[in-house]
């Protein structure tokens, strides 16, 4: 195989589009039903079934419609190979793979591997936060572009950014307006971005945009509390109401859908898989890995730039990937972008509420590991995590860490009084996502044969 692309969102696409016109038929696989990643998640189904909703999501979800016709055209064509629905468990430097969908799986060794496998949200732990009816603000946007519905009753985000803003946006629009904003302690600093104010000017339409919503929501008729400290969701056995000390004392607020947002991080569990060298970066309050051996990475798998810089990112994989250098005018766009992520990463950043999180709070949701086990874990098994994971068996579920890594980094060297870049985060073995036995003994079969 000449080149695997993990990952069909927006630089996987692109990716896949541009080595075409470089000369490979690449391999396209994605764990989703459809391409789109996640900006432009259901975008296909949303065009053909609901395309009232285009107007809905706005005018940089249907952006993105171009670029999937012109792959479907690619696959219709046989140009590219896609399998949706598939699973990448397993992946080294070297590009030895295997993945499984509904073909089948297929082991095997490609000589480039492009991980555009996206971002995720940083999780936000706080008591209750488990309960149903508790998600996350991307969740909840995914949930809307698949044709979902949130559930009834009034409707609370905890958090700040421009996540938050859009979708509190596209809720009123949809006739759901958000019932309250709840802005953690330390969750915005627009008026103290200092020089990075300077990035917001090389994008100014979409700093613009962001301008607009802001304006929207103040103009609207949510609640907005800031500074907002001890949140706490409470409900009998579903999420009901938050209790949290904002203002002039303790606020305690109705609320059956809740929709927590502490900024966006890498996916990273790919990469380090294949055991791809990382560094931290405090900017971002998280790790970025660097490509090495058969692998590349593009999109915000490799740093949270958006939709513009992964469809950058993902043409100049391609053309490294066939031996070319990348286009000048891509380069300059990616640098103003980059001024455009200080900007944001200053005027948003993360709140990291596993930091000083209660002693009841759920840090690890797969194996229900709650704060204080894992302070108590610590002082007696040291501050490794991966001396953690084998005591207590946090990051050993099925989302294999990607649900508590970051916090358990943040909790540990907060009550250590280190940094998250000196705990690290625990090692990831294959498989990458869960696989069968069943797939297992079906590649030991063959390999008998």
């Amino acid at each position: 195989m000449d080149y695997l692309i993990v990952g069909a969102g927006p630089a996987g696409l692109s990716a896949a589009l541009e080595s075409v016109q470089r000369g490979f038929r690449p391999v396209v696989i994605d764990n989703r039903p459809e391409p789109g990643g996640n900006i432009y998640a259901w975008l296909g189904s949303t065009s053909r079934n609901r395309p009232r909703h285009l107007g809905i999501f706005g005018p940089d979800y249907a952006k993105g419609t171009a670029l999937l016709e012109a792959f479907d055209k690619a696959v219709s064509k046989d140009e590219i190979t896609y399998h949706p629905s598939t699973r990448l468990w397993q992946l080294d430097r070297s590009g030895q793979f295997a993945f499984t969908g509904p073909q089948g799986t297929r082991t095997g060794q490609a000589a480039r591997v492009l991980l555009a496998t996206g971002a995720q949200e940083r999780p936000m732990p706080v008591p209750g936060w488990t309960l149903p009816g508790v998600m996350g603000v991307g969740a909840a946007q995914i949930l809307l572009k698949s044709g979902g519905a949130l559930p009834d009753g009034p409707i609370v985000i905890v958090g700040a950014g421009p996540l938050p803003l859009l979708l509190a946006e596209q809720l009123r629009r949809l006739g759901r307006p958000v019932a309250g904003f709840i802005e953690p302690r330390g969750a915005s600093n627009l008026l103290g971005t200092g020089s990075a104010l300077l990035g917001a000017a090389k994008a100014p339409a979409t700093a613009l945009k962001g301008m607009m919503l802001l304006a929207r929501r103040s103009a609207g008729k949510s609640r907005i509390w800031r500074r907002a400290t001890d949140i706490r969701i409470y409900g009998d056995g579903r999420a009901q109401g938050l209790r949290f000390a904002a203002g002039n004392g303790q606020q305690d607020i109705q609320a059956t859908c809740v929709l927590l947002h502490d900024g966006i991080i890498p996916n990273l569990n790919p990469m380090r898989a294949a055991s791809l060298p990382m560094s931290y970066v405090a900017e971002q309050a998280t790790w970025h890995c660097r490509p090495q051996g058969a692998i590349q990475i593009a999109g915000d798998a490799s740093g949270i730039l958006g939709a513009d810089a992964a469809i950058i990112t993902g043409r100049m994989a391609a053309a490294e990937a066939a031996g070319a250098a990348a286009d000048s005018a891509d380069l300059r766009k990616l640098k103003r972008l980059r001024s455009f992520r200080r900007f944001l990463d200053a005027a948003y950043p993360p709140v990291r509420t596993a930091r000083g999180a209660a002693a009841d709070t759920v840090i690890c949701r797969c194996e229900m590991i709650r704060a204080e086990t894992l302070r108590t874990a610590a002082r007696s098994a040291g501050t490794d995590p991966n001396a953690l994971k084998r005591a207590l068996r946090v990051g050993m579920g099925p989302c294999q860490g990607r649900l508590c890594a970051h916090s358990i980094a943040d909790l540990i060297a907060a009550d250590s009084g280190s940094a998250p870049a000196e705990i690290g985060i625990q090692s990831i073995r294959p498989p990458i996502l869960p696989v069968s036995f069943a797939t297992l003994a079906e590649i030991e079969l063959r390999r008998n044969l």
